[in-house]
C-alpha cells in the first residue's frame, strides 16, 4: 500500500506540471529523483522544483523512485538516503543547514530538515546546473537535451543567520523565498509595535490614564506605556495569555514599544530610567517579566530609537529577544567606519555583551522616495558581517516591501545571498546578477551602478545617505544636473541595446524610472538651467514640452508595472505626476510680487532655511517634504507684509501650506488676506479655514486660494493662524507645531 501511495504521488506530481505546461513532457530517461515514500511535503516540494527546472532546461521530467537504479543518475533527496558519515555531518549543522555530497549512482542532496532539502535542491540546480531565479516568475535555465549530473564532492552549507528575511517583492513569493532561503514570520504570534494592541487606550485611557505615558504633566493615550506600573505589567501578561489561547502553536510574542517616542516622564518610571542607565532597562525589566510568565515561549523587545541604548545592572532572560533597529543611521558609509554612526556601533556591542538573542533589523531603501537612486550597495556586505560579529542571530533587512525601488531585484538578490553567507564575493554576485538580468543592455546598467557610488564616495564622510532623503537632497553631490544627464543616457543605451527584446526591455524600462524620477524632481526643485522644465520669452515663462513628455513617460511607464509607488504610504506615481503638473503650471503664472519688498513680521525657523523672506516670492513651490522650499513657523503665526512698487491690481491670491501630522506640520487654523491704503491700517478682504479633520499621514501640499475680484493696492498683508501646538489627540501633544508655507503668487 505504501509503495502505491507513493507511485500515485509521483504520478500526480508529473501530470500536474504536464497540464500547466499544456502538453504532455517526456520523461528523462537517463535522471531519476529518489525520495523516500513517506517524505513529508517540504521535501515532496523539493522534487517538485527539481521536475520544474528539468523541463526548463531540457523540456523533460524527472521520474520518481523509492530506490536507487543502477542504471541512470540518481539524485538522493533527504537524509534518508545519506551515509553513515554524510548523517553525521548533517547532525553538525544548523536547523536550515544541509549538505550535497557524492551519491554511489549520483548526488545526495539533503538538510538536517526538510526545509534543507528545499535549499539543497535550489543550491544544486544553481551552483551545478547553472539555473537562477532572477526574480519572482522570472527564470534563467541553461538549454541542453540530455542532462548529466556533476561530479560533486561532500560540501556542507550553514547560514550565518538563522534567520534570514529580507522584505522586498520576492519575500513575498513562495518560490524565490525557497530559492534563496528566506524565511517568513511563521513562528510569531505577534510582531512589533504592540503596545497599543496589548493594552488598547480606547479600551482602558478613560478609567486608567495612569496606565499611559505621562508627558508634560499629562497623561498621553498616543504614546507607550507607564511601565513602573505593576497593574500595567500584569495587564501586559494576561492579556498577552488570551493571544496566545488564540495561537498556541506560535512561539515568538512581541511586547514592544509603540512607532513614537513619548516615553513616561513620572517619578517612579524616571527612577527605573536612573537605575538601569537607560530608558531600555525599563522595557528589559518588562519583558523579563512577561519572559518568566511564559517561561516556554519568546519575548520580543523592541530597542529602537529611545531605547536602542543597552542598559546597565540588568540583562535580558534567555527567553527575550532584542529587536536592534539601525533607523537613525547614515548609509553613504559602513557603520564600523563612519563617525556618525559611533553611538550605533557602541550600542551594538553593548547589547551584545548581555544577549546572543538578538534580531537585528536594518533597512536598506529611501521609504519616502522608493524611486530615487540610492547607492547604498557598498555598505551592505561590511554591515552584515559586524552584525554577525556582534552575536546577532535573526536578521531582518527592510526594504520596499512588495513595491518596486532602485535595482530592488539585483539589492534582494544581494542581501539573501550575504544573509546566508557574509563573506560571499558582492562583486561577483553583482556581476553575476546584472548580466543575466540584463543581457546585451548589462554593460550600461553596470555603468550606472558603479558611477552612481563613485559619485556619492567623495561625499561619503559629508553626505547622509538618508532613508527618508529626496533627491534634491543630494543635488549636490551624487544626483547633479550634469550627473543626471549621464545617468539618462546611460538608460538611453540600455534601452537601445534590447530595443527589439521585450523581456530586456521590460526590466531596462523598470530599472531606469529611478532615473527618469530624479531627473525631473531635481529640475522641478532647483532652479539649474541645465535641468529646468521652463523656458523664457519676452519676459514669460512656458513649460518646455520635451521635460513634460519625460513627465508623461514616467507616468506611463510607471502605469505599466502594479507594483510602482513613490513610497511607503502608498503615493501613486500618477498622483505624484498630476501634483508636479500642478504646481509646474503655478510656476509660469506671471507673479505681481516678483518686485515687491517683502517683509515677515513672525518670527520664522531658520532650522530648513531658505532664504527667509525670499522664499515667499523666489519662483520655488515647496516639495512633498518640510526640508525642501517650505518657510516654516514654530509655534508662531505667520504674518508677511508685502509692498509693490506701485499701486498693484489683481484678482487672485494662492499659496501652499503644507500637510504632514506625522512631522508635527499640520494646516493654518485660518488664513487670511488684508489691504491697506497706507500701510498701517488694514482691513480684511478674504479669508479660509484650514480643514483639520484629515488625520492621516499622507504628506499633503494644500492650495489656498482666493478669489477677490479686482483690487488695487499698494500694501497687502496675509496672516495665518497656527496652532501654535500639536493638538490633544496628537502624540506630540503640548510641543510646538508648525506650519510651513512655500509660495505666495499673485495674479
Amino acid at each position: 500500500m505504501k509503495n502505491l501511495l507513493f507511485a500515485i504521488i509521483s504520478l500526480i506530481a508529473i501530470a500536474l506540471f504536464s497540464c500547466n505546461t499544456e502538453m504532455k513532457t517526456p520523461v528523462d530517461s537517463q535522471n531519476v529523483i529518489v525520495l523516500a515514500a513517506d517524505a513529508d511535503s517540504l521535501t515532496l516540494e523539493a522534487a517538485q522544483t527539481l521536475q520544474d527546472w528539468w523541463v526548463r532546461m531540457s523540456g523533460k521530467t524527472l521520474a520518481i523512485n523509492e530506490e536507487p537504479d543502477a542504471k541512470k543518475q540518481n539524485i538522493l533527496l533527504g537524509k534518508e538516503y545519506a551515509s553513515e558519515e554524510q548523517k553525521e555531518t548533517i547532525s553538525e549543522l544548523s536547523e536550515d543547514g544541509f549538505i550535497i555530497a557524492p551519491a554511489e549512482h549520483g548526488v545526495f542532496l539533503g538538510g538536517k530538515t526538510s526545509r534543507g532539502d528545499i535549499y539543497s535542491a535550489t543550491t544544486f540546480l544553481e551552483q551545478y546546473l547553472g539555473c537562477m531565479l532572477l526574480a519572482p516568475g522570472e527564470y534563467d535555465a541553461p538549454k541542453m537535451n540530455e542532462i548529466t549530473l556533476p561530479q560533486v564532492s561532500l560540501k556542507s552549507y550553514n547560514p550565518d543567520f538563522d534567520f534570514r528575511r529580507t522584505l522586498f517583492p520576492g519575500q513575498h513569493d513562495r518560490e524565490y523565498r525557497n530559492w534563496y532561503k528566506l524565511e517568513q514570520l511563521d513562528d510569531w504570534g505577534m510582531f512589533v509595535h504592540t503596545f497599543h494592541k496589548l493594552l488598547p487606550p480606547e479600551t482602558y485611557f478613560e478609567e486608567h490614564p495612569e496606565y499611559y505615558s505621562e508627558i508634560g504633566g499629562r497623561r498621553l493615550q498616543d504614546a507607550q506605556l507607564c511601565l513602573s506600573n505593576p497593574e500595567v505589567i500584569d495587564f501586559l501578561i494576561e492579556n498577552l495569555g488570551k493571544e496566545m489561547a488564540l495561537q498556541p502553536e506560535k512561539n515568538i510574542w512581541s511586547v514592544s514599544q509603540n512607532d513614537a517616542y513619548n516615553y513616561c516622564e513620572c517619578e517612579r518610571c524616571k527612577k527605573l530610567y536612573e537605575k538601569y542607565g537607560a530608558y531600555s532597562g525599563a522595557y528589559i525589566h518588562m519583558a523579563n517579566e512577561i519572559a518568566r510568565a511564559y517561561p516556554n515561549k519568546v519575548i520580543s523587545t523592541l530597542a529602537y530609537q529611545f531605547t536602542r541604548e543597552a542598559p546597565q545592572n540588568i540583562k535580558p532572560d534567555p527567553n527575550v529577544n532584542i529587536m536592534f533597529c539601525s533607523i537613525e543611521c547614515n548609509r553613504s558609509m559602513p557603520l564600523t567606519e563612519d563617525p556618525r554612526s559611533a553611538s550605533f556601533v557602541k550600542d551594538m556591542k553593548d547589547w551584545s555583551t548581555l544577549t546572543n538573542n538578538i534580531f537585528l533589523w536594518d533597512y536598506v531603501v529611501q521609504f519616502k522616495n522608493y524611486l530615487t537612486p540610492f547607492p547604498n550597495f557598498h555598505v551592505l556586505q561590511p554591515n552584515l558581517q559586524f552584525f554577525k560579529n556582534s552575536n546577532v542571530n535573526m536578521m531582518f533587512e527592510q526594504g520596499s516591501n512588495g513595491n518596486w525601488s532602485d535595482l530592488s531585484d539585483l539589492k534582494q538578490y544581494l542581501i539573501a545571498n550575504l544573509m546566508w553567507n557574509v563573506d560571499a564575493s558582492a562583486d561577483s554576485l553583482i556581476d553575476n546578477f546584472i548580466t543575466r538580468y540584463y543581457g546585451p543592455a548589462a554593460p550600461h546598467i553596470r555603468k550606472y551602478f558603479t558611477t552612481t557610488h563613485a559619485n556619492l564616495a567623495p561625499h561619503a564622510e559629508k553626505e547622509f545617505l538618508n532613508i527618508y532623503g529626496f533627491p534634491a537632497d543630494y543635488a549636490d553631490s551624487y544626483l547633479t544636473p550634469e550627473m543626471l544627464i549621464q545617468y539618462k543616457s546611460f538608460m538611453d543605451d540600455a534601452e537601445a541595446a534590447v530595443a527589439s527584446d521585450s523581456t530586456y526591455l521590460k526590466r531596462v524600462l523598470k530599472t531606469r524610472l529611478p532615473v527618469d524620477f530624479a531627473y525631473l524632481d531635481v529640475a522641478m526643485n532647483t532652479n539649474d538651467e541645465q535641468l529646468s522644465f521652463f523656458s523664457e520669452k519676452d519676459g514669460k515663462k512656458s513649460l518646455k514640452p520635451e521635460m513634460m513628455a519625460c513627465l508623461d513617460r514616467l507616468e506611463a511607464l510607471s502605469n505599466n508595472h502594479q507594483d510602482i509607488r513613490i513610497n511607503e504610504r502608498n503615493f501613486k506615481v500618477e498622483d505624484y505626476c498630476i501634483y508636479a503638473r500642478n504646481k509646474l503650471e503655478k510656476q509660469t503664472i506671471d507673479n505681481l510680487l516678483k518686485d515687491a519688498i517683502i517683509e515677515i513680521k513672525t518670527p520664522y525657523s531658520d532650522r530648513y532655511p531658505v532664504g527667509g523672506a525670499k522664499a515667499i516670492n523666489d519662483g520655488l513651490l515647496g516639495d512633498l517634504d518640510f526640508h525642501n522650499n517650505w518657510l516654516g513657523f514654530h509655534g508662531e503665526d505667520m504674518i508677511v507684509d508685502i509692498t509693490f512698487p506701485e499701486k498693484t491690481t489683481f484678482s487672485t491670491i494662492q499659496m501652499n501650506f503644507l500637510k504632514a501630522v506625522n512631522s508635527w506640520v499640520f494646516l493654518p487654523i485660518d488664513v487670511k488676506v488684508e489691504v491697506s491704503d497706507d500701510g498701517e491700517n488694514f482691513r480684511e478682504i478674504a479669508a479660509q479655514q484650514g480643514d483639520q479633520s484629515d488625520r492621516t499621514y499622507l504628506v499633503k501640499s494644500i492650495p489656498f486660494v482666493f478669489d477677490v475680484g479686482e483690487v488695487s493696492t499698494k500694501h497687502l498683508r496675509v496672516m495665518a493662524t497656527s496652532m501654535k501646538e500639536c493638538p490633544e489627540w496628537h502624540r506630540g501633544y503640548g510641543n510646538p507645531s508648525w506650519i510651513f508655507v512655500d509660495e505666495v503668487i499673485v495674479e
